[in-house]
């Protein structure tokens, strides 16, 4: 009896000794976390770009850090990031780093949590201000989910402001307009119908017509036709290009029976320029443009894909992120499919696309918006 009591006294002992040296073990990780995130609260609120540089260096040590120990950072950042959320004023430096990092490093689960981060942004407070490369990527890769409650954001930083992008490792830096295409590119019609309900806003007019012709189909030809008759010669070219761009058949007959009479100036001259173009509107005239684009081959007639060959190249676009790399466009234009198939197909491809921030991809963006618009002059 004394051996087994002196045992189970030893026993009790040696469990309060491990958790005392088991319980400081356990917490490290949270406490190096929630040291990491008192540095992310410090930073100071200020555009001046001494600090947004040092203020950058110090958020992206705190990612690699968090990237290095995220099994057991993550709990930490959930339960912090949904505390700041309820918060009157929450910090903004939490907010887009918590967020954007639950959205690319969590799980599927964390996505809700993460656009609450998002959407709680001030869209003209500090974060725009300084940390528009980090909230672009934030942007980017939340858009996928096509939650229309972004286009605020979207509107007020992205297409009523002057945003741009460094990506270093291309060496490459994405101009505003393209800046806006990967965002309201990744909503499909939702972002048409959202950018056709801007263009009476004097302020946003432009931009939004620049983003129709990559995002735009010929359902918004009524909405874009009616601004022919502005004063503004950029918002009349812009329009124009959208119709030829875009339009389909239904932008060359708007463009055919839009009255010029009263037009002046730079809009009467770009009118007269495009004009020359409405005769060559027609199918077998862009498949010919088809087969100088890259991928194309001018130099022989595109061969007729069958049905299955066809449904293969789209695959195979798809699956290569929309590089033509392997693929003639023409062929596709004049393959077997449905033309209404193939426009269906390469809209998927186009979304596909726009997750590939580079110059090429928007010249292969570029490539599929012209397939698809020659294809709706095929007629079946």
């Amino acid at each position: 009896m004394a051996v087994a009591k002196k045992w189970a006294v030893g026993w009790w002992c040696a469990l309060a000794v491990a958790g005392m040296m088991s319980t400081p073990a356990a917490a490290a990780p949270e406490d190096d976390t929630l040291a990491k995130l008192a540095q992310l609260r410090n930073l100071p609120a200020t555009s001046a770009a001494a600090d947004v540089q040092q203020g950058r260096k110090e958020l992206d040590n705190a990612w690699r850090w968090l990237g290095n120990n995220k099994a057991a950072a993550l709990p930490v950042l959930r339960r912090e990031l949904a505390a700041e959320l309820k918060k009157a004023q929450p910090n903004q430096y939490l907010l887009l780093e918590l967020g954007h990092f639950l959205r690319v490093q969590g799980t599927a689960a964390d996505r809700a949590l993460s656009l609450q981060a998002l959407l709680a942004l001030d869209p003209v407070g500090i974060v725009p201000q300084t940390q528009q490369d980090q909230l672009f990527r934030f942007v980017h890769a939340s858009a996928a989910d096509r939650d229309p409650r972004l286009f605020k954001l979207m509107d007020q930083v992205f297409l009523r402001g002057h945003v741009t992008v460094f990506l270093p490792q291309h060496g490459y830096t994405v101009d505003e307009t393209s800046v806006c295409i990967y965002l309201y590119g990744q909503y499909g019609a939702l972002a048409e119908r959202h950018l056709a309900g801007l263009l009476h806003d004097p302020q946003a007019v432009h931009r939004a017509l620049e983003l129709l012709m990559w995002v735009g189909s010929p359902d918004s030809v009524p909405a874009v036709a009616a601004l022919l008759n502005t004063a503004d010669a950029d918002t009349f070219a812009r329009a124009t290009t959208f119709l030829l761009r875009a339009g389909g058949p239904a932008g060359r007959e708007a463009l055919g029976n839009f009255d010029a009479r009263g037009l002046q100036g730079k809009a009467r001259e770009f009118y007269l320029q495009t004009r020359q173009q409405l005769a060559s509107m027609n199918f077998d005239t862009l498949v010919h443009q088809l087969e100088e684009a890259p991928g194309g081959d001018g130099n022989q007639p595109p061969r007729r894909l069958d049905a299955a060959a066809a449904q293969a190249a789209l695959a195979a676009l798809e699956q290569n992120y929309g590089s033509y790399a392997d693929v003639q466009p023409a062929e596709i234009a004049t393959s077997a499919l449905p033309a209404a198939q193939l426009i269906d197909g390469l809209i998927r491809v186009r979304e596909r696309s726009l997750l590939r921030i580079s110059g090429e991809a928007l010249t292969d963006i570029d490539t599929t918006n012209t397939l698809i618009n020659t294809l709706r002059f095929r007629g079946d």
